[in-house]
């Protein structure tokens, strides 16, 4: 009777164990799947991300986005902050919707011989020394579109006349600083270059120059003062004038 007694309780016991390790089992599971679904911000392409793109400018480009995914939808490696991009290019294409992976964004000098610029056909790249003053107080970044107005000095028979005047507009950016250095050669200073007279610090814009404007770029820069202005999205160009001298810079006064 004893024997029997005991064998029920052991019988018990043992269920009771065994529930117990069920409970904690689904309850471990349940944690598990919940962490799964835990929303993580990781960087997605928005658009197709062309290999040589620096993280920089598909960033000013608005081709990466933000989404959150679950933890398990996550990919090893994901990008999860545009830090991580910094001084980054694109190794190969990226296609819309795909995660942004830390091993597909190398260092420039990984992706030197490729082309890092997007050039159209109809253009050549052509980088230009200008103060912060001279490029909207460092407002112009990648993909911008701007005009360049050139001061000068225009001779007059025996004299000389100081003259401003639109070289060109509608110029498209291609790159502001370092990323203008196309071997990913940067400078110590962040891409800040010292170039023309005096000690000035000047950063490296680089344009998309029409192929038949390009010596008077140039020339401009080499015997004159550059300006850029920049542009509001989907502007139109505007008209043609004959330019601003000292004669005509303060128009007369106009009765009635």
């Amino acid at each position: 009777m004893q024997s029997r007694v005991l064998a029920i309780l052991i019988a018990v016991m043992l269920a009771l164990v065994a529930t117990a390790a069920m409970v904690v089992y689904v309850n471990s599971a349940d944690r598990r799947a919940q962490d799964g679904l835990q929303p993580r911000r990781v960087l997605v392409a928005a658009q197709t991300i062309p290999a040589g793109t620096s993280g920089e400018d598909a960033q000013n480009r608005k081709l990466i986005t933000v989404v959150e995914l679950p933890k398990k939808g996550v990919v090893t490696g994901a990008v999860t902050s545009l830090t991580q991009l910094e001084q980054r290019y694109a190794a190969v294409d990226i296609v819309k919707g795909e995660q942004l992976l830390q091993q597909r964004w190398v260092g420039a000098e990984d992706v030197a011989g490729r082309r890092l610029l997007q050039i159209p056909e109809d253009s050549q790249a052509l980088s230009i020394g200008l103060d912060l003053t001279k490029q909207v107080a460092g407002f112009v970044t990648p993909g911008d579109k701007v005009g360049l107005v050139l001061s000068y000095k225009e001779k007059e028979g025996s004299d000389s006349v100081d003259r401003t005047h639109f070289l060109l507009q509608n110029i498209q950016v291609l790159a502001v600083g370092a990323t203008a250095l196309p071997n990913g050669s940067s400078q110590s200073d962040g891409g800040r270059v010292n170039q023309g007279r005096g000690s000035q610090s000047l950063t490296a814009v680089t344009l998309a120059i029409p192929k038949k404007h390009v010596e008077r770029v140039v020339f401009a820069v080499e015997n004159g003062s550059i300006y850029l202005t920049l542009l509001p999205p989907n502007a139109e160009p505007q008209a043609n004038t004959p330019g601003i001298t000292v004669s005509n810079v303060i128009p007369p006064n106009q009765e009635g």
